[in-house]
C-alpha cells in the first residue's frame, strides 16, 4: 500500500485539494491528474479507500465493507484509461445471492432469465406477475437511458409522454410497484430480498433505485481479488503515475474561503494548502457544519441540508473458521430473515436486534485472504444508529445473537472460530466520520434520490462533491460513477470538454431524477 508522506505535502500550491480518500474521491484524483492536474489527496486514516479500505489481522485479510461491485466492464475501462488496467483483477461471480427465510429458500442465479425463472419455479402460479415486475425493471432501465440529466421543464410533458413507465414510477416505492404486480405476499418478500444492500426496506426503498441496482447485479457482479484494497491503489498508483499525491495520517481542519469562493485547506497541525478547488469526498454533514463552517454556505441549502435524512448503518463481524464452510455449498452472500415482512425486520432494527443479515465466505473466491484450510466470513446487518441504549454494553450479546443467526446454515462454524472482530455503528462513525454511521449516504427513499441528493457543485464556487451523499448514489460503482463525473464537472468549468470517456457500455443509462 501507498505510504504517506511523512514531511507533508511537497507544496503549499496544488491545483486540486481532495479531502477523503475514499472511492469517490481518489477515483476524481486520478483522473484529474490524468488530465494534467496537479492533485493532494488529503485522508484522515491510516489507509486509502474508505468503506473500500481492507485490513489485516496476523494472517487475514478483510474487506472492510465492500463484497461486490458491479459494472465490470467500466471499472476495467476506466482501469485502462489510467493505465493501471493490471494492478486490479475483477472475477465475476456466477451467481448473485442464497437468501432464507422461514421454511423457504432461494439460490439467485445470474442472467434475467435464470433469475426470473429461480422465481417462478418456487411461485409458479404468479409467473406472469414475475415477468411482468422484472420486465418493468427493464423499461424503466431503457426509458433512463433516453432521458437527460438535466431535463428543461418546458419539455417535461413531452417527456411524460415518451416515458410512460418511467414517470410512473420515479416516485414510487419499491413496495406498491410489486403491489401492481404481484399478489402472493411472500413472493414480494423474495423479490425484494437483496434490500440489504441499498440500506432501507421496500416500504421505503425507491423503485427506481432497486430497479437500476438489482439490473446490472443480475448480469453478474465482480469481486476485486486480493481485496478490494487493490482497486483503491490501482487508483492511488495513477495518482501517483501522474504527479499527484497522497497524505495518509492528515485529517483537513478547514476548507478555506475567500471572497465567497474556495481557496484551499487548512490541515491538522496548522499547515494552509492553497487551491482553488476543493474536491470533499468527506460526509456531507462535516464537510458543511465542520470544515466549511455555516457562516459560508447559503440559508437554504443548509435547510435542504437538514431536511435530507441519513441512511441507517451497520453491524459488522469479521471471523476465520477452521470449519469446511465450502463444504455446505454457499453462496458468495447469504442472506438470512427470520419473518417474511421486511417492516417486522425494520422493527427488529430500530429495536437494536439483528436483522437485514447477511454472510460472505471471502475466501470461497480468493483462498489467498486466509491460510489453507481456513475461511473468512464477513457477517454484516443493517443496524439502526440510536438503538434506546448505549451500543457499547449491547456489542458484545448483538454479536453473539448475529453469529448464531447463521448456525442453521453453516453448522458448528461457531466452535471452530479462531478469530472474531466485531464493530457497530458506533465504529463506522468513528473509523469514516460519517454521520451517524450511515453506510449509503442519503437514504434511498423516493425523494433522495437522483438529482435530489447533493450535487458534484456546492453552493460556493471552487468546493464540488464526491461520494454517496452525491447524485450517483451509495454503492460501489457508483461512487466511482461520482468520483468520475465529479471530475468531468471540474475539468468542464475549467473549459477542457469530452477528455474523459464515459467508460459505460451503451446501453447503461445514468441515475436521473
Amino acid at each position: 500500500m501507498t505510504a504517506a508522506q511523512p514531511a507533508g505535502p511537497r507544496s503549499d500550491t496544488y491545483d486540486v485539494v481532495v479531502v477523503g480518500s475514499g472511492l469517490g474521491g481518489v477515483s476524481a484524483a486520478a483522473l484529474l491528474a490524468k488530465n494534467g492536474r496537479r492533485v493532494l489527496v488529503a485522508e484522515q486514516g491510516d489507509g486509502a479507500g474508505g468503506f473500500a479500505h481492507s485490513f489485516k489481522r496476523g494472517n487475514y485479510t478483510f474487506d472492510s465493507a465492500i463484497r461486490v461491485i458491479a459494472e465490470g466492464e467500466l471499472i476495467e475501462g476506466l482501469l485502462g484509461y489510467l493505465g493501471v488496467r493490471d494492478r486490479c483483477q475483477l472475477t465475476l461471480i456466477d451467481h448473485m445471492y442464497r437468501v432464507h427465510f422461514p421454511g423457504k429458500s432461494l439460490f439467485a442465479p445470474i442472467g434475467l432469465k435464470e433469475f426470473m425463472e429461480a422465481h417462478i419455479r418456487e411461485f409458479p402460479q404468479q409467473a406472469e406477475g414475475i415477468r411482468r415486475f422484472f420486465g418493468l425493471r427493464r423499461q424503466m432501465f431503457l426509458e433512463a437511458a433516453q432521458l437527460p440529466m438535466q431535463l428543461d421543464p418546458g419539455a417535461l410533458d413531452e417527456a411524460m409522454k415518451r416515458f410512460p413507465t418511467l414517470f410512473k414510477y420515479r416516485t414510487a416505492t419499491l413496495d406498491a410497484v410489486m403491489a401492481d404486480h404481484l399478489t402472493d405476499p411472500r413472493l414480494k418478500s423474495l423479490c425484494s430480498a437483496l434490500w440489504p444492500y441499498m440500506g432501507t426496506v421496500p416500504s421505503r426503498l425507491s423503485f427506481f433505485a432497486y430497479s437500476q441496482f438489482l439490473g446490472v447485479l443480475i448480469d453478474g457482479p465482480y469481486y476485486c481479488k486480493g481485496s478490494f484494497q487493490n482497486l483503491v491503489d490501482a487508483f492511488v498508483t495513477a495518482l501517483e503515475q501522474n504527479g499527484g499525491e497522497l497524505l495518509l495520517n492528515t485529517a483537513v481542519d478547514k476548507i478555506l474561503v475567500d471572497g465567497g469562493r474556495t481557496e484551499g485547506v487548512k490541515l491538522a497541525g496548522g499547515r494552509v494548502v492553497r487551491a482553488p478547488v476543493v474536491i470533499s469526498n468527506a460526509d456531507a454533514h462535516h464537510t458543511f457544519d465542520q470544515l466549511l463552517g455555516p457562516e459560508h454556505v447559503p440559508a437554504p441549502f443548509l435547510k435542504r441540508l437538514q431536511r435530507l435524512k441519513p441512511s441507517a448503518s451497520a453491524s459488522v463481524i469479521y471471523a476465520a473458521t477452521r470449519q469446511d464452510l465450502l463444504a455446505f455449498h454457499p453462496a458468495h452472500e447469504t442472506f438470512v430473515y427470520k419473518h417474511w415482512d421486511h417492516d417486522e425486520t425494520w422493527k427488529d432494527i430500530q429495536a437494536g436486534k439483528p436483522g437485514g443479515m447477511s454472510l460472505s465466505v471471502m475466501t470461497m473466491l480468493d483462498p489467498s485472504l486466509a491460510p489453507p484450510g481456513e475461511h473468512l466470513i464477513i457477517i454484516t446487518a443493517v443496524a439502526a444508529y440510536d438503538i434506546g441504549r448505549p451500543w457499547k454494553q449491547e456489542k458484545e450479546s448483538y454479536t453473539e445473537q448475529l453469529l448464531a443467526e447463521f448456525e442453521p446454515y453453516f453448522p458448528g462454524y461457531r466452535k471452530q472460530l479462531l478469530f472474531s472482530q466485531s464493530s457497530t455503528p458506533l465504529t463506522l462513525e468513528r473509523y469514516t466520520r460519517n454521520y451517524r454511521g450511515a453506510t449509503y449516504g442519503w437514504e434511498l427513499i423516493p425523494s433522495q434520490i437522483g438529482s435530489k441528493r447533493l450535487s458534484h457543485k456546492s453552493p460556493i464556487p471552487g468546493l464540488y462533491l464526491s461520494g454517496h451523499w452525491t447524485e450517483e448514489g451509495p454503492a460501489s460503482f457508483r461512487v466511482v460513477l461520482s468520483g468520475i463525473n465529479t471530475a468531468k464537472t471540474v475539468l468542464a468549468d475549467g473549459g477542457v470538454h469530452d477528455t474523459i470517456p464515459s467508460f459505460k457500455p451503451p446501453d447503461v443509462p445514468p441515475l436521473a431524477l
